[in-house]
């Protein structure tokens, strides 16, 4: 064998093992979310809580992305990405414990600690061992990795909740992650592009900054779920804002940068970054609300609830294989473009399934909706990083890729944040309006999953009447929810075709 083939074996043994990592996080991700109604059912968890349950990670992910980044290009990225892996293992270890959401949420934001690392670094690491037409193959196998976790998290996750309870996610997960610490230790050489002269010195200032701003914005997004003119939801959003806004202008005058936001100057690298922030927001958002749907309206067990959103997975599978095809024919700018229209596109469809009669039309418009979200979700993730990161010096890699991590995560903030407090809100109000149309109480716990409890308390008649309503209040909030989010997105896609419009991209 010659050393060109042995290095071609070498480097796909490296990108199946980078992939396993992003497999095995996705997993995780979604299927504490197929969890989530248990869990909220096991301590009695609000609307807030289950908010800040899934937010702490996103929360937690988007201050460390950057920092992750800044080591990586100075400490080297593959030993800062299995720090990144052990930090997933030592929370297992702390939600097998967890007795309560404090607890919990501990978890949680280490596992959102551990995903800031993990991410950039094998983004990066795929950047610096693959280049040119091999980078776009390299990113199309991760994009498939991620989205082959939903599948998987919702089945893996619904099988343990079924059988082994909650617990058992975190009891596979940390057995799972100390597999793949092993298997990249051993297979993944250790590279960087990184210049020995950099500063280590931590520019803590720009961390304290951006944390605090980030906390203090998703604070005001939970609770603007009790209305967003309220002080407890506009300040937070506003001082949050005004935070990392002066934490960007901070970081940009620094001699020791936290974000090279010199990267931005570039339309291409420019307009991705928007583009993946409503990846993001669309997933996170749907499965988020999806859940308690499938599991809670629906009544079926976490099992069933996480097969039934297999129509948004194969789509997505489908779409980043067609991602090389569709991107010869239109370019990058285009598939990216396509992308947006499509989650656009079947957001709403979601959404409007809700005012059709309850039973198959109902769930076949669904469906259509997560097959169309799903197809842009897996043909816009590979087209915009190669895109994207294409463009990025090589020197670069561990700060390009976290800085589009960070607008990544942002949309998994604002996603949780922007969809938790719409459902939220528009579900009160439709429970109390139902409520006393039907002549019943128009106090809701909080949330469909504990309506549903509080009706387990009563005689069959209200019990039923009282399902009903929560149903019908939950379904009505989705229309709303899901109506808001394709607008957002249609907004996003007019700024993406903006910022774009003199780029060339094939």
């Amino acid at each position: 064998m010659n050393d060109t083939d042995e290095k071609t074996k070498s480097l796909n043994r490296s990108m199946v093992c980078l992939c396993a990592a992003e497999l095995v996080m996705m997993i995780n991700t979604t299927a504490f979310n197929v969890a989530l109604p248990n869990i909220a059912e096991s301590f009695g968890a609000s609307m807030a809580e289950q908010q800040w349950i899934v937010s702490s990670y996103n929360l937690v992910f988007a201050a460390v992305v950057l920092l992750a980044g800044f080591l990586g290009d100075r400490l080297g990225h593959l030993k800062t990405m299995i720090v990144g892996l052990a930090m997933f293992v030592i929370a297992s270890v702390i939600g097998l414990a967890a007795g309560n959401v404090p607890v919990l949420l501990v978890s949680r934001s280490i596992m959102g600690a551990g995903a800031g690392v993990v991410i950039p670094m094998g983004q990066a690491l795929l950047g610096i061992l693959f280049r040119d037409s091999e980078l776009s193959r390299a990113m199309t196998a991760w994009a498939i990795a991620g989205t082959l976790g939903v599948p998987f998290g919702p089945l893996v996750g619904g099988a343990l909740t079924a059988t082994l309870g909650w617990r058992g996610i975190f009891g596979f997960d940390g057995v799972v992650f100390l597999a793949v610490i092993v298997v990249i230790h051993m297979n993944v050489s250790q590279v960087s592009a990184s210049h020995e002269s950099r500063s280590l010195h931590m520019p803590w200032m720009s961390v304290a900054m951006m944390f605090a701003g980030f906390t203090l914005f998703s604070a005001g997004l939970v609770n603007a779920q009790h209305g967003v003119l309220s002080m407890d939801a506009w300040i937070p959003m506003t001082v949050g804002v005004a935070l990392i806004v002066g934490f960007a202008l901070h970081d940009r005058a620094s001699r020791n940068p936290l974000m090279e936001l010199g990267l931005m100057k570039d339309p291409s690298f420019a307009a991705c970054a928007p583009a993946l922030m409503m990846l993001n927001f669309s997933m996170y958002g749907i499965i988020f609300i999806m859940p308690a749907y499938l599991e809670t309206v629906l009544r079926h067990d976490a099992l069933i609830g996480g097969m039934l959103l297999m129509p948004l997975v194969v789509a997505s599978i489908v779409g980043a294989r067609m991602n090389d095809w569709i991107v010869s024919r239109i370019g990058s700018r285009g598939t990216s473009l396509m992308a947006l229209g499509c989650l656009a596109v079947g957001m709403l469809t979601i959404g409007v399934a809700m005012r059709l009669p309850e039973g198959m039309m109902e769930q076949s418009m669904v469906m259509v909706g997560q097959i169309v979200a799903g197809f842009g979700l897996g043909v816009g993730q590979p087209a915009m990083l190669t895109w994207a990161m294409g463009r990025v010096p090589v020197e670069q890699s561990g700060a390009g890729s976290s800085l589009l991590t960070v607008f990544r995560q942002f949309g998994s903030i604002i996603g949780v944040g922007i969809f938790g407090s719409i459902q939220s809100g528009l579900y009160a109000t439709g429970f109390q309006s139902l409520a006393r149309t039907a002549g019943l109480s128009s106090q809701s716990a909080g949330s469909v999953m504990l309506d549903f409890q509080q009706a387990a308390g009563f005689t069959d008649a209200t019990g039923d009447a009282i399902r009903q309503v929560a149903s019908h209040a939950y379904e009505s909030a989705m229309l709303g929810s899901f109506a808001t989010a394709a607008a957002i997105i249609a907004v996003t896609l007019g700024v993406v075709a903006l910022l774009s419009r003199r780029v060339s991209t094939k």
